[in-house]
């Protein structure tokens, strides 16, 4: 076991499908995993969160977080693998950045929890269950605000090749390089800087394959967004959503950089933007609103209320 890289793999609150996608690497998983010494992943093998609190502090070497910290026992078990892993990666975008949960902050507590369990109408119980289960956190932190995170994978999920590139640098001792590039670094189409007609929505008009889908009025946040994933959305017709967030310093505020975006490509009226645009939080801070300049202001509210 010695000449095998040591790894505890832990699940905050998510969807499972980061973890999910390290399958994703297929026939590559036979060069990676022999090379591997899997201390801890509850999620797949029948490990007890005691055994993690039972090694050594940084007896680790890597440990991988998936999800975000929205309970009392992510909180725990996030701090606790700091304090066992030599090296600590934010997996996925709701580790990276707070992700789609993360848009729950923008609502009170207590009515995202009508929303699930009062409101809801396949659930007609009207019980908010409590009895053995951990507390819940007032809103979504980013990660990074709760413990230091040493490398940082985004997406919705990662890429198969971005996480192979990832363990294959961790197993050689190699220095991980992540590109710093936008997503528009890798889009094909051909841009003219020319100003947005209109907004359209993704199936309004039939768009010109070889033109910037921005500049011809779909909104898409390919120029505010890491392009780890080397644009396959956008080479394939469709926008960019973002699941990346943003680009390195990547805890700057991705939505806020693509409205101004948007403002330099569409000198339309304020009004035509506010009814074209009907969701802007959940547009332009899908991935990042927990890491986002309103994002902070709402966590602190939160702090403040509670003092």
């Amino acid at each position: 076991m010695s000449d095998k890289v040591s790894i505890a793999l832990v699940q905050g609150s998510s969807c499972w499908g980061c973890f999910q996608s390290l399958v994703d690497i297929h026939l590559r998983l036979a060069d990676v995993l022999p090379l591997l010494d899997i201390k801890f992943w509850a999620g797949v093998v029948d490990f007890k969160h005691s055994d993690l609190e039972g090694y050594p502090e940084k007896s680790i070497d890597v440990g991988i977080f998936e999800g975000s910290a929205r309970t009392s026992d992510d909180v725990h078990h996030l701090k606790v693998l700091r304090e066992k892993c030599k090296t600590l990666i934010a997996f996925g975008s709701c580790s990276c950045f707070g992700g789609i949960p993360g848009l729950a902050n923008f609502s009170e507590i207590d009515d995202a929890l009508a929303t699930k369990f009062k409101t809801r109408p396949t659930y007609d119980n009207e019980t908010i269950p409590s009895e053995n289960l951990p507390t819940i956190e007032p809103v979504i932190l980013p990660n990074n605000e709760i413990v230091d995170f040493d490398i940082f994978l985004p997406g919705c999920p990662p890429t198969s090749d971005l996480i192979h590139t990832a363990l294959t640098a961790l197993i050689k001792g190699e220095e991980l390089e992540l590109p710093p590039h936008t997503v528009c670094h890798y889009c094909s189409r051909e841009k003219k800087e020319t100003p947005l007609p209109d907004v359209l929505k993704p199936y309004q008009g039939k768009a010109d394959p070889d033109r910037c889908l921005l500049e011809q009025g779909y909104i898409c946040l390919g120029g505010s967004t890491w392009g780890l994933c080397e644009g396959q959305c956008v080479n394939k017709g469709a926008t960019c959503r973002g699941c990346f967030g943003p680009v390195p310093p990547i805890m700057q505020d991705q939505g806020a950089t693509a409205i101004s975006m948007i403002g330099t490509y569409a000198p339309l009226e304020p009004e035509l933007l506010k009814e074209k645009i009907k969701d802007p939080l959940g547009l332009f801070w899908r991935f990042s609103y927990a890491t986002s300049h309103l994002g902070h202001i709402r966590a602190k509210r939160e702090e403040v209320k509670n003092e």
